[in-house]
């Protein structure tokens, strides 16, 4: 996915400053061991699409380097806070192709490292903006929801779509929307047209998600740079399996996911039943349909040479292959 940022080279540009300012504010030399656990997640790079919209939002207005950036990265600083909590909650081994936190350091130093990085996230957006509504709280909030309803559906093998949308609404799509809103709504844009642009950032975010775990039954865990077995051990169910499920006439796979303990073979058969019952195909119909949304809303309010661009970053997000 970064890839689509080196073509790109202006906001590539930009991004790498985003970083600097990322990496500047998360140092910190009052605690040894805070400052190691740091240095292990800065050398992971995201994707940073987050950043990229919020900067490609920017700049369909009056562009403001100065506060677009670090605005930019508190974004990027608060979704990073998130993944850390969420490799506590998953038990995660990896995150973005090396150690998660809570893997290496504990899950004591990874709880103190995301509530730091949330600190220093509302720091840099303390006093300087003034976002509508207070929407970064509002997209925080969201978040949260999303991950306790996430929980709430644990072992549910009678998941159903609306509440995974719900899920993924909260966990991914609420930070896509806010990201877009936020660069539309500093550089003045007005409420109307930063409504809109949030709002296709949102359905971007729903494509988004539901790409990245149809992947997780198209790729391998080096691609990935995580464990794609993770989600079914831990017992929580994405979309391609939904609609597998609904598909499975026989009860194959829930037979499997209703099993008290779930091995490796029962997750290959698993693969094999989402395969067969097209959970992957009928999940990516669905993404193509947000995408279509997404882009229909930039093309009502964005106008110019970077809408056009930002158009072709979100057509690139459903053909992604990692």
């Amino acid at each position: 996915m970064t890839k689509i940022w080196n073509n790109i080279p202006e906001i590539k540009s930009e991004l790498d400053e985003v970083q600097e300012i990322i990496n500047k504010n998360l140092k910190t030399k009052n605690t040894k061991s805070i400052e190691k656990v740091i240095d292990h997640l800065l050398k992971a790079n995201g994707k940073r699409v987050r950043a990229g919209l919020l900067i490609l939002s920017a700049k369909m207005g009056e562009y403001n380097k100065e506060r677009i950036l670090p605005l930019a990265a508190s974004i990027e600083m608060i979704h990073l806070a998130t993944l850390v909590h969420d490799d506590i909650i998953d038990d995660a081994d990896t995150r973005r192709g090396i150690d998660s936190i809570q893997h290496k350091f504990g899950k004591d130093s990874a709880v103190y490292t995301g509530d730091f990085i949330f600190a220093k996230a509302y720091r840099l957006l303390a006093g300087d903006y003034d976002l509508e509504e207070n929407r970064i709280t509002d997209g925080m909030e969201k978040v949260c929801l999303g991950e306790v309803f996430q929980n709430e559906n644990k072992f549910n093998s009678d998941m159903t779509v609306r509440r995974y949308l719900r899920i993924i609404s909260g966990k991914t799509a609420a930070m896509f929307g806010l990201s877009m809103y936020a660069g539309a709504f500093e550089s003045k844009l007005g409420n109307f047209n930063s409504r809109v642009i949030g709002n296709s950032g949102y359905y971007a975010g729903m494509a988004f998600q539901i790409i990245d775990d149809c992947m997780d039954y198209t790729q391998s865990s080096e691609k990935m740079g995580k464990n794609t077995k993770v989600d079914l051990f831990n017992g929580i169910y994405t979309l391609p399996i939904i609609y597998a499920v609904k598909n499975d006439k026989n009860n194959n796979i829930k037979n499997i996911l209703n099993k008290k303990d779930i091995t490796d073979l029962d997750i290959e058969k698993i693969f094999h039943y989402v395969d067969e019952y097209k959970g992957v195909e009928q999940s990516m119909e669905l993404a193509e349909k947000y995408t279509k949304k997404s882009i229909n809303l930039l093309k009502k309010v964005g106008r110019g040479k970077y809408a056009e661009i930002t158009q072709n970053v979100l057509e690139n997000l459903i053909n992604r292959k990692y």
